[in-house]
């Protein structure tokens, strides 16, 4: 039990950690807003992630023939969502002056993110699957759920920050071409992953 839990914990740190669509959107805005302008955003973000860990954990996707059609669908829906948050990406104004114009997202934007995103389909249903020996019951839901909101809460935080270190530094001014390049290639990067 104890190397099961280990193991979950530390997948769902570097699943989260590492660069994806959540964390490349929260990058951005970092280098963008406030913290304080962000935080429903933020909060929205991780707790999209328990719009899919619920329905998993519950088994509403048990039939393949079901699944089959669903994973077709959310294939079309995430690339979509995928190509309009590269959009929104390279459309992206950084320079340090806080114009009216830019884009903000709100708190119901945010609540898209995971269950458009196929690598937090990914990590949710692996952390079901893989690190379950035993049956997932009724407990094992509300687990999941709360180690995954908090290590979202403190690594969705910290990719925000980093954007906003890098705005702060006055580098994103300089380098903005260099650093929409990298935001693009790591969720282009993360998605390929998610499909092999």
């Amino acid at each position: 039990m104890i190397p099961e839990t280990l193991g979950l914990i530390l997948f769902i740190v570097t699943m989260v950690a590492s660069p994806g669509p959540a964390n490349v959107v929260l990058f951005a805005l970092g280098t963008k807003q406030s913290i304080k302008r962000s935080i429903p955003f933020i909060i929205s973000v991780v707790l999209s992630k328990q719009l899919i860990i619920w329905p998993i954990g519950l088994g509403i996707m048990i039939t393949d023939n079901i699944s089959n059609q669903y994973q077709l669908a959310m294939n079309v829906i995430s690339l979509f969502f995928i190509l309009w948050i590269g959009y929104k990406i390279v459309m992206m104004d950084f320079s340090l002056s806080n114009s009216p114009e830019s884009w903000s997202p709100k708190f119901y934007h945010g609540l898209m993110v995971h269950p458009m995103n196929p690598k937090a389909w990914l990590m949710v249903s692996l952390s079901f699957t893989a690190y379950h020996k035993s049956d997932v019951t009724l407990l094992t839901i509300p687990g999941i759920a709360v180690t995954f909101l908090f290590i979202q809460l403190l690594f969705h935080t910290v990719w925000f920050s980093a954007g906003s270190l890098l705005r702060k530094s006055e580098v994103i001014e300089k380098k903005k071409n260099l650093v929409k390049l990298i935001l693009i290639v790591s969720l282009v990067a993360s998605i390929i992953f998610t499909y092999n």
